[in-house]
């Protein structure tokens, strides 16, 4: 018996964007429509790589640009620790809501790094 062969993919079935984008994506198909969505997403994945690309070129600019540091990354790797440490804590032990957890310990850590960069001694 002979089959036939399947046919061949056009371009437009490749849709990386619904793949990797994701919720973006099916916003973008509800907004605009499945064939405007799949060059908008592709658009999206390019931009993206693009900007990373830029990133990791200039990263002296940028780095020195947006004050980033060895402290600040650390500060920043601790504050997110203390939040993920917080949002366990108040399910497990008070019984918080996932939402009421999470909001609560986000704004704790929000005030805590306020206060120490608000607080944190100046350079001569």
């Amino acid at each position: 018996m002979i089959q036939e062969a399947p046919p061949l993919r056009t371009a437009m079935d490749l849709n990386l964007g619904e793949s990797l984008l994701g919720g973006v994506y099916d916003l973008y198909v509800d907004a605009l429509g499945s064939t405007v969505a799949w060059w908008l997403g592709n658009l999206t994945i390019f931009a993206i790589l693009a900007l990373a690309y830029w990133v990791i070129t200039n990263w002296n600019d940028v780095s020195s640009g947006l004050g980033i540091t060895g402290t600040r990354v650390t500060a920043c790797l601790a504050i997110l620790g203390f939040t993920v440490g917080q949002f366990v804590f108040y399910q497990d032990q008070f019984g918080f809501p996932t939402s009421g957890a999470f909001l609560t310990a986000l704004s704790t850590s929000a005030y805590l790094w306020w206060q120490w960069y608000q607080l944190e001694p100046q350079k001569a």
